[in-house]
């Protein structure tokens, strides 16, 4: 789910205090203050560890001559990074969103059921 559509903070923090990955999508210049505030009240919330960010970038075309690249890569590190730190958002915190929660996330796990 791409929870950045939802407006209503409350909603990303109830559904992540019952397990859900809270995926905010879409980082880019306009959205920046809204996605920093995502993750503040998630982290305020001591949710930081059900957030997964994004900045869906790159999109291909093959319509279009080279495929047409319609942003770059490099917004989460050259503008949501640096916001995060002067927010307060120390190294550990960072590390959770960018390597231990995707590698949570992602990671193939065995389930049984008794």
């Amino acid at each position: 789910m791409h929870a950045q559509g939802e407006n209503d903070s409350a909603q990303h923090i109830a559904a992540a205090r019952r397990g859900a990955w809270i995926s905010l999508d879409g980082i880019d210049p306009r959205s920046l203050e809204r996605h920093l505030g995502f993750v503040t009240r998630l982290r305020d919330a001591g949710l930081l560890d059900r957030v997964l960010i994004s900045q869906d970038a790159g999109w291909y075309d093959v319509g279009q001559s080279s495929g047409h690249m319609s942003r770059s890569y490099e917004v989460l590190f050259t503008d949501f990074l640096p916001a995060l730190r002067a927010r307060d958002f120390g190294e550990a915190e960072i590390d959770t969103l960018l390597v231990r929660n995707p590698a949570k996330a992602f990671a193939v796990s065995v389930r049984t059921t008794r």
